[in-house]
């Protein structure tokens, strides 16, 4: 994951490997202001999504509608002390399926 943070602005993409196949994203730049954003990038989707300040943690709000189902993702992320490691908290929750997990990164 590489994160540049200007504040207000935020850019992040993302290298991934599950089971030998790599997947590449690059989320664009975000801002973070606290402004919730609607997008409607094809027929009978939604999405919605905010980010704030909340002391020192970034509080990400995301929600897709799409065909009348709703995906919602928040996420807290926060700098260790040190700034050495990123914890990213997710509570995630779709129909018959909730999840709470943590990523944690260390810098390179």
């Amino acid at each position: 994951m590489v994160i540049d943070h200007r504040d207000p602005a935020i850019h992040t993409s993302e290298t991934r490997t599950v089971s030998g196949k790599t997947t590449q994203s690059d989320s664009g730049t975000s801002v973070i202001d606290g402004r919730q954003r609607v997008q409607h990038s094809e027929a009978g989707k939604t999405v919605r999504f905010m980010q704030k300040w909340v002391g020192s943690t970034i509080v990400m709000h995301w929600e897709m509608t799409e065909k009348g189902v709703t995906y919602i993702s928040d996420i807290r992320m926060f700098l260790s002390p040190d700034g050495g490691v990123l914890t990213m908290a997710e509570h995630y929750r779709e129909p018959g399926l909730e999840r709470i997990r943590d990523w944690v990164f260390e810098k390179q």
